[in-house]
């Protein structure tokens, strides 16, 4: 067994070995399929991974952050949307002063959705969209006023709890947006022009979520605030969220961290001008600032 495990010693092969090695070795190579393509595919399949790395290198990489799952909405049943109407116009008319009683009761509802898959019952996960004429009246002791009406969105929340969070947001159509193509009207909503693709809502100590926009509006499914008493003129944890806005190849437009008292206030130069109907309407002089730049909405 041992003499197993023992290499053999080296012999050199007779010549007539030799011959006989070669000429079969040759007669292989002669017979054998010729693989000339098998380069060729090689240098094609560098070629590709080298234009790859290139195309990779030159691509102006895009500020916007790898968008997220994409939040799935379902529309609410007839049955769903007036019960959410229901709880809306009960809650609005709760927080709203008395001068305008039932604020919303002649607005029809434009859509009612849902976020799906939603389970914290904080979060925010139905809204509801209205659209009517909102009518003031007139105030007491004061001169006769022109027309105090207009068309105005009305725009409602409610928890995956099922507790009505904004219940009496207003916009209203032929807005001004100054030094930005979008706005917040909610810490969790607002309102977008043409030029932006994408909005991102990032809670404090969380990653950005991205926003469903509908319609010249945003909506994300974050925590909503629902202890709005009837004097309460903003959400104290609005500063608690920043919103981000994005054009189709991926370029930031603006950013909206909250209210910043500090901020040093922006005087934007307008001059007036007399629309063909007689009345008097203002518009920025140019050259405009980019904090002054306005946007119309819906555009």
């Amino acid at each position: 067994m041992n003499e197993l495990l023992t290499r053999r010693p080296d012999h050199p092969l007779p010549p007539e070995t030799h011959e006989r090695m070669r000429a079969d070795l040759l007669a292989a190579i002669e017979t054998k399929p010729r693989r000339t393509l098998a380069p060729i595919v090689a240098a094609a399949a560098v070629l590709v991974v080298v234009a790859g790395l290139m195309i990779a290198v030159r691509t102006k990489p895009h500020t916007a952050p790898p968008a997220a799952r994409p939040n799935a909405t379902r529309a609410l049943t007839a049955a769903e949307t007036e019960t959410l109407r229901t709880q809306c116009l009960t809650e609005a008319n709760r927080i709203t002063s008395k001068s305008l009683p039932h604020p919303f009761t002649d607005f029809k509802v434009v859509r009612a959705f849902e976020f799906t898959g939603v389970r914290d019952p904080k979060v925010v996960s139905t809204w509801l969209i209205g659209y009517g004429i909102e009518k003031f009246p007139q105030p007491k002791g004061m001169p006769e006023l022109p027309d105090r009406s207009h068309p105005t969105y009305w725009l409602c929340s409610r928890t995956a709890g099922g507790v009505v969070s904004e219940p009496s947001i207003r916009f209203g159509p032929g807005a001004r947006l100054s030094g930005s193509p979008f706005m917040r009207i909610a810490r969790n909503a607002g309102v977008y022009t043409k030029t932006v693709a994408r909005i991102t809502v990032q809670p404090k100590g969380g990653s950005p979520l991205d926003a469903v926009l509908q319609d010249g509006f945003w909506f994300a499914p974050t925590v909503g605030r629902t202890d709005w008493g009837p004097y309460d003129s903003d959400d104290p944890g609005r500063n608690d969220f920043v919103i981000r806005a994005y054009d189709a190849d991926g370029n930031l437009l603006g950013t909206d961290s909250g209210i910043d008292p500090s901020a040093p206030t922006v005087t934007c130069p307008l001059v007036f001008v007399t629309l063909p109907n007689g009345k008097t309407d203002t518009v920025p002089k140019t050259p405009t600032p980019p904090e002054c730049v306005e946007y119309r909405w819906p555009s």
